[in-house]
């Protein structure tokens, strides 16, 4: 088998509502799908989560060209034609994604090539379904938040996370997290992330505040390559500290098992490497006494291969699930996407189990 054609297509979503992080805040989604085409009429689909703007560019110009005349089934011949091939090589940020893109496309590939869904390839489907946190509570009026944190655990969510940590919401930030916890109640658990936009000091200031609402953990409170930092907030806090969505391959997340710096680990499916690269860091997680929890907010495609993932791997904990309707998510389900009592149930279609009307 060879791979053909390789493409990428981008599809975007308007928001009623900005989607705003401590970073920044937008009112669109863009959504970067690669395809791979082979010569036997196979198709495998992925998803570029890297920068938009430049992903296009990426996969026509640098990784379609590396790709097409390759055996998709052949992921480590592949994985060396696309990641050193070259003098230069790039093993983080946007290439990477790209490549997460194409080796998640080729799982789907095998998968239905072998007539299995991708967890079976895996190790093996473990559990059918996979507990989820709500994760959407993006910067609005305090009680809007509470509001729509209580929707959620009323839909059986009994974990919800929200986003907090811009210059100048100190206050703010403090009244929703005290109207969120009054509105969940105090038996569900309450993720709060920060999206890498605090110095030490400030960490540490908010933290100490922060605890007054028992967080079930504190996400990416410093910026992701600031490892002692990290150390430093887990010695001093109570709470768990989760970082590793921005950060990219099994070595990559070395230094966190060295720092000791992390209670949970967050690996992307679609930046750090892909499907491979994801299951091992997980595996060196759990030898460092870490729990993996992927991330995942992106499309349907990364819901998928993190449920099959999660599915193959019982060490795993907590998938983190889109509930804003703004994901271009059920629609590319082959199969139902089921979410009761904060249980997503895990596709069994071949490969990923989703499909893509380019």
């Amino acid at each position: 088998m060879k791979i053909t054609n390789l493409y990428a297509v981008q599809r975007e979503r308007l928001l009623a509502r900005p989607m705003r992080n401590a970073q920044g805040a937008t009112d669109r989604r863009l959504f970067t799908f690669v395809i791979v085409e082979t010569d036997q009429g196979v198709t495998g689909i992925g998803d570029a989560f890297g920068d938009p703007l430049l992903m296009p560019e990426i996969i026509a110009k640098r990784l379609a060209p590396a790709a097409i005349g390759m055996d998709p089934l052949d992921l480590d011949g592949l994985w060396r034609q696309l990641c050193a091939s070259s003098p230069f090589w790039e093993t983080a940020g946007s290439v990477m994604c790209g490549v997460s893109a194409i080796e998640v496309a080729c799982w789907d590939i095998r998968g239905k090539c072998e007539g299995r869904p991708v967890c079976d390839l895996l190790g093996g489907r473990k559990r059918d379904r996979v507990e989820a946190y709500a994760s959407d509570l993006h910067w609005e009026e305090p009680q809007q938040m509470a509001d729509l944190a209580r929707s959620y655990v009323q839909r059986g969510f009994r974990y919800v996370k929200t986003h907090i940590g811009a210059v100048g919401e100190q206050e703010n930030d403090l009244r929703r997290c005290e109207v969120i916890r009054e509105a969940i109640g105090p038996d569900v658990g309450f993720l709060i992330d920060i999206n890498t936009a605090f110095d030490l000091e400030t960490a540490l200031a908010r933290g100490r505040e922060l605890e007054a609402f028992d967080p079930f953990w504190y996400e990416e409170p410093l910026p992701p390559l600031d490892y002692h930092g990290h150390a430093q907030l887990r010695q001093e806090l109570s709470m768990p500290i989760v970082t590793g969505e921005n950060l990219y391959l099994r070595e990559g997340f070395e230094p966190l098992w060295q720092a000791d710096c992390c209670d949970y680990v967050m690996p992307d499916i679609l930046r750090c490497g892909g499907l491979r690269q994801t299951r091992d860091i997980c595996h060196d997680a759990v030898s460092h006494n870490v729990i993996p929890s992927p991330h995942n907010f992106s499309s349907g495609v990364g819901l998928a291969a993190t449920l099959h993932l999660m599915a193959a791997l019982v060490e795993t904990q907590l998938l983190e699930f889109d509930p804003t309707g703004t994901a271009i998510y059920e629609e590319m389900f082959l199969e139902p996407l089921l979410v009761h009592e904060g249980m997503v149930t895990v596709p069994t279609e071949p490969g990923l189990g989703i499909r893509f009307d380019v």
